[in-house]
């Protein structure tokens, strides 16, 4: 469970990493395979599901890279191995 604090600081750095991105809001919602609300929920870590939180993660690195873009650092979510409750599935890797 996230503080308040380190909410604020993952909605922050998700956010950043997005923006950085630059893709159109539908590309993304379709490579997520999520709703709209759902990954507005994770953008400001508003009770989001827990596992979209990750998968968003996951994504936002994996374009990032892709193109060549710095990427924000995370604070809580840099290490991978903190998430061991959370499965989800990758769909943007499967193209």
């Amino acid at each position: 469970m996230l503080t308040f604090i380190e909410k604020k600081n993952t909605a922050k750095e998700l956010q950043e990493n997005y923006k950085r991105l630059g893709e159109d809001l539908n590309t993304v919602l379709n490579e997520l395979q999520i709703t709209e609300e759902e990954f507005n929920r994770v953008l400001t870590m508003n009770h989001p599901n827990p596992s979209n939180v990750w998968m968003v993660r996951d994504y936002l690195e994996d374009k990032l890279t892709e193109k060549g873009i710095e990427i924000y650092p995370f604070s809580r979510l840099a290490d991978h191995s903190a998430n061991m409750w959370y499965s989800y599935d990758r769909p943007w890797r499967k193209k």
